[in-house]
């Protein structure tokens, strides 16, 4: 046992670690703008809609998570491909930023755009690596073909 902790050591002081961070912190901002983006149309539909708040937030809540959690989730089975992907998202959460300012909240609005927006730039930064990670993904999903699947 401690031979392979030994050797786990050693091997891991040599080799190089790439850990892709701004991925990493790409994906926490991804949950965060996502979040916001959920509170930001709760309150524009408390706002503007002329119903009771509940029935508000169930009209404009229930098919937005509904429609994020089958196309634009991690783990959505039929999520959109690599460039649909980003570009939904982005615009879903600058639709966010307007829901925020028209709902009374300049603020809070001009803070998500912020973030908006450093999202966006790291995901062009990344786009090539976002693309292929994408792709890999998409041909693990495949089912498999040929004379073997169908055993």
């Amino acid at each position: 046992m401690q031979d392979k902790q030994q050797n786990a050591e050693d091997a891991s002081v040599g080799a190089p670690v790439e850990a892709p961070v701004p991925v990493r912190s790409s994906g926490v901002l991804a949950f965060v703008l996502e979040v916001a983006m959920l509170c930001s149309a709760a309150l524009w539909a408390i706002r503007v809609l002329p119903w009771m708040p509940v029935l508000s937030l169930l009209v404009l809540l229930v098919p937005l998570v509904a429609f994020w959690g089958l196309f634009l989730a991690p783990q959505a089975k039929r999520r959109f491909g690599w460039p649909l992907l980003p570009v939904t998202s982005h615009v879903l959460f600058v639709l966010g930023v307007v829901a925020l300012y028209t709902s009374g909240h300049p603020w809070f609005g001009g803070i998500m755009l912020v973030l908006t927006l450093t999202s966006s730039a790291m995901t062009w930064f990344k786009r090539g690596q976002l693309a292929a990670d994408a792709e890999r993904l998409r041909r693990g999903r495949q089912r498999p073909a040929g004379r073997r699947a169908a055993r």
